[in-house]
């Protein structure tokens, strides 16, 4: 026990480390000339990130920062150390009274198996906690969620090797050094403690095979999460069974496990629950949700918007979403690609999700089985139940640069940070930058509007003449504050041949003649293009200085050149913040060429653009 407790000794000097952290957290001042604290603070942290930043061992820790790894390993370090300090080891030979000639050896290997026994016990409701939406972890520092999964996924492993380790041994003892046998060992394992013991490593062990990638994508996703969530439990109460004398760890457990239960059945309460809708009264009431599909030879994108009354999230949060008309049992999180209202008016909510095999792939079905349906409805809506918001606020008041990098569906993510960014009167805030990079040019047309927006704030004066209003030096003038640089960079991977847009959006009407083809070369026939996207896309391509579309012919851009070039090319003092989002493959990009601009003594010198922060979403962990 006395090692139990100073392992969270341990943690909770860390959790208070990072308490004080963030309570006496020097600031940023108004004035030019940084302090003494706030310069060593911010080169501490460049230098941090200029090491820990990028991944190691990918084929071990795929998508992990060397960070995450040496935090694991330091866990690793001290669990063998405190397994082995204060055993004694040294070997007694004593004879068995009711069995002349039979002796008993007894070694160091009882105590040992019985303290790895223990930490396992004790790292549990650590575990536990790191896997909490509501994570009280994340409250104390500020840390999302998601970005425990990794620890949650390791320490969970190391449970399971304690526990094989501490079975090995009792083994090893009762089946070996102890005699008479097998009457010793036959009694041992009769008994009620042992029959727990067992049960629960049955539990930890279908935890962990049941947990590896390939057979969650044998098994699917939902399987998975639902049999972890209630074998865990199992887990837990087997283990309370097993060893009694440690039940407070198991009560640890449960409580952090039914406190977030607990509290997922309250946040979808409190936005579905107990507000008048009209004349219906007060009830539960689900959003209902407008959708459009969007296809091409990637896949299938689907748009879906809504209004729903509730209290705004913060630009970086996301929602679980449930879709009652598919099942009631399947939650998947969706980060709105819409900034919440700054007013009293109900949230409209926008989500850009792609289309794959398991849920999302129903609901694109679904929407397809509708629009070849004889009996046709002008919009197709589905009702969607929401679980939210979880994560933090991305948006960061300090820095003075920003540059969003998406790939795909990712624009969820970082479209609401660029549009906040815009939005903030500050005039701290003077480099915005927003990369989005798609397989195909008519993918513009998932965020059509939005990109229309952004793309207003790069537009020029024109005369009714259609020619551009120019000042005396003949520079363009842009409606925006001059205080702000703003530039949108679109890269196509796969050519500017591949035009395969094809919305799917319910209409009584059917196409025209008038209506347009666009021929892909990847596809055999021709595919209707839906006019008003066309438009839309059309307007999107007219030439802007400052609106840049590069066609890479199959290949994918260089990363470091683009953050490269945003920082060597437009940034002259201050922090930056790197938002990015989308496959694997951009995240490894992302976090080897932002460790690559940090320089912690050029921070320390005064120049913060060496001072380069990278906010990767970690949603699926």
């Amino acid at each position: 026990m006395l090692y139990t407790f100073i392992l969270w000794a341990v943690i909770g000097g860390i959790l208070l480390f990072f308490i004080l952290a963030r309570l006496f957290r020097p600031n940023r001042k108004a004035e030019q000339k940084q302090g003494f604290l706030y310069r060593s603070w911010r080169s501490f942290a460049a230098g941090s990130r200029r090491y820990l930043l990028p991944e190691s061992f990918p084929q071990l820790f795929p998508n992990t920062t060397r960070l995450q790894v040496l935090i694991l390993a330091i866990i690793c370090i001290y669990l063998t150390i405190f397994s082995l300090v204060g055993i004694v080891y040294k070997t007694w030979i004593t004879p068995v009274k009711a069995s002349p000639g039979k002796f008993n050896t007894r070694t160091g290997l009882g105590g040992f198996s019985d303290r790895v026994g223990a930490l396992a016990y004790a790292l549990t409701p650590l575990t536990i906690g790191l896997c909490s939406r509501d994570s009280i972890l994340s409250l104390l520092t500020g840390i999302p969620y998601q970005n425990f999964n990794f620890l949650h996924r390791w320490t969970g492993r190391i449970i399971l090797v304690q526990s094989f380790i501490h079975t090995i041994g009792w083994t090893i003892i009762e089946g070996k050094l102890y005699q008479p046998q097998p009457k010793v060992y036959n009694n041992f394992i009769k008994q009620p403690y042992m029959i727990w013991g067992i049960v629960a490593q049955g539990f930890i062990t279908f935890l962990y095979v049941f947990s590896l990638r390939p057979v969650i994508r044998w098994t699917g996703y939902e399987f998975f999460r639902k049999t972890h969530l209630v074998v865990a439990g199992l887990y837990l109460g087997a283990c309370w069974g097993h060893w009694n004398k440690l039940a407070c760890w198991m009560i640890a457990a449960l409580g952090l496990l039914g406190v977030d239960l607990g509290m997922r059945v309250l946040r979808v309460c409190l936005i579905h629950l107990g507000y008048k809708d009209g004349n219906k009264g007060l009830g539960f009431r689900a959003a209902q949700s407008k959708i459009e599909l969007f296809k091409d030879p990637s896949g299938t994108i689907i748009r879906m918007e809504f209004t729903h009354n509730h209290e705004p999230w913060k630009i970086g949060q996301h929602f679980y979403i449930t879709f009652p008309s598919l099942s009631v049992w399947q939650s998947h999180p969706f980060t709105p690609a819409s900034t919440p209202p700054t007013s009293l008016v109900p949230p409209k909510h926008t989500y850009i999700i792609r289309a794959r095999s398991g849920e999302t792939g129903k609901l694109a079905q679904l929407v397809e089985t509708a629009a070849t349906a004889e009996d046709k409805t002008s919009i197709f809506t589905t009702p969607v139940v929401m679980l939210g918001p979880y994560g933090q606020s991305i948006i960061d008041t300090e820095a003075s640069n920003f540059v969003a990098i998406a790939g795909g569906t990712g624009i969820s993510f970082t479209l609401p940070a660029i549009i906040a960014a815009l939005a903030n009167p500050s005039p701290h805030t003077r480099n915005i930058e927003f990369v989005w990079i798609i397989p195909h040019i008519d993918n513009l047309a998932w965020i059509a509007p939005e990109l229309t927006a952004l793309k207003s704030h790069l537009a020029v004066l024109q005369h009714e003449s259609g020619e551009m209003e120019r000042d005396t030096k003949m520079q363009l003038k842009p409606i925006i504050s001059s205080d702000k640089r703003f530039r949108i960079r679109i890269f196509v991977t796969r050519g500017a041949e591949t035009r395969t847009h094809i919305p799917i959006l319910l209409t009584n009407t059917s196409p025209t003649d008038k209506d347009m083809h666009i021929s892909s070369p990847s596809s055999r026939s021709s595919t209707p293009v839906s006019h008003s996207h066309s438009a839309h896309i059309k307007d999107l391509l007219i030439a802007h200085p400052d609106f840049e579309v590069t066609y890479l012919d199959h290949q994918h851009p260089d990363i470091p050149s683009i953050l490269g070039s945003f920082v060597d090319g437009t940034v002259e003092s201050g922090r930056t913040r790197v938002i990015g989002s989308g496959p694997a493959a951009l995240g490894t990009d992302l976090r080897k060429a932002v460790a690559g601009r940090n320089g912690g003594a050029g921070v320390w010198r005064g120049d913060e653009r060496g001072d380069v922060e990278l906010v990767w979403d970690d949603r699926l962990g």
